[in-house]
């Protein structure tokens, strides 16, 4: 059982982001902040995703739940991308998050709202 442990603990140290890595941008604080803050957005919804196929009673919940867990994950992915709205980037490399994050949210509404 230690060694699943020492595994999930290597994968949850790999995801989060080195600040020395940040050094170089603007504001390291905030953009580590931004960045750990999406990985756990991301982390919840894929948990979320993972329950709703155990759990038949609460799948829609679960599904709109991480829905929007992923939603507002591509929200921290655009700030931190655009330095918190302070830098543009050119819309190509903001193209999954501006389509996906939307979708994201409108899939979160279906679930609650038609389901």
């Amino acid at each position: 059982m230690s060694k699943l442990l020492e595994e999930i603990k290597h994968s949850v140290d790999v995801t989060i982001p080195e600040a020395e890595d940040l050094n170089s941008m603007t504001h390291p604080k905030i953009d580590y902040t931004l960045l750990v803050l999406r990985n756990v957005f991301v982390l919840a919804a894929a948990i979320l995703f993972l329950l709703s196929f155990f759990l038949h009673g609460a799948y829609n919940l679960l599904k709109a739940v991480g829905y929007f867990s992923g939603a507002i994950a591509y929200v921290f992915e655009c700030l931190a991308a655009t330095d918190c709205f302070k830098g543009k980037v050119d819309h190509h490399e903001m193209f999954m998050v501006y389509c996906f994050g939307p979708l994201y949210l409108l899939m979160g509404l279906n679930y609650i709202l038609w389901h």
